[in-house]
């Protein structure tokens, strides 16, 4: 009986720990399964289930871990994300990660929040490489962001949102909305950091006062 008590405690912390290649990645949840099968390795989390990496932890309803070397994270319901090494947190129905190329994609609506730029970006598709700070999203897209002049508001087909260079480059229908002015063209850029609004292509706007 000893032996066995010993045995269970040693597989329920081969689940909570798996080393890899590069990193490890840990997870927890109420209900959790495990298949060892020899080319599909799985790992199956409910109630509460969280996924610890390196780079980003994921809390979310239900969580799928497979493929070589754990590559690929599910996780559906409730997602809620964090990437360490910034500021930035997302809320979505479901998200999907590829820790071999370091990108958090999502084909739900996404919420996303970066305390240190001020901003609050949502759309009804989403990219982001974490090793290029490159963040996209797609349908409905868009950016409001704190300014000491008061709240700007960004929207196009396309928002690419650049961390390393701290710009945002609307593309479609790209429209901008601050201090009471609106602008409208082709492709517009914003410098996070001087709020400085540049555009391109056919352009339009309003002034006011």
């Amino acid at each position: 009986m000893k032996r066995m008590r010993r045995l269970a405690a040693t597989i329920m912390f081969s689940l909570v720990l798996i080393p890899l290649f590069s990193s490890a990645i840990t997870f927890s949840g109420g209900h959790t399964s495990i298949s060892l099968q020899e080319g599909n390795r799985t790992v199956t989390l409910t109630d509460g289930a969280v996924v610890d990496t390196d780079e980003v932890q994921l809390k979310a309803d239900s969580v799928e871990i497979y493929g070589e070397n754990y590559r690929y994270v599910v996780c559906t319901g409730n997602v809620v994300a964090k990437e360490k090494e910034s500021k930035i947190s997302f809320r979505s129905p479901s998200v999907f990660y590829d820790r071999t190329r370091g990108i958090v994609s999502s084909d739900s609506w996404i919420e996303i929040q970066d305390t240190e730029n001020q901003a609050a970006l949502s759309g009804a598709w989403f990219e982001y490489d974490m090793e290029k700070s490159l963040m996209k999203l797609k349908m409905m897209a868009r950016i409001i962001k704190v300014t000491d002049e008061g709240l700007m508001v960004c929207r196009a087909d396309l928002i690419e949102y650049d961390g390393k260079k701290n710009t945002v480059t609307l593309k479609g229908n790209a429209t901008v909305v601050y201090k009471g002015d609106s602008y409208r063209a082709a492709i517009i850029t914003v410098n996070l950091d001087t709020d400085e609004i540049s555009l391109f292509g056919t352009v339009s706007g309003e002034f006011n006062g």
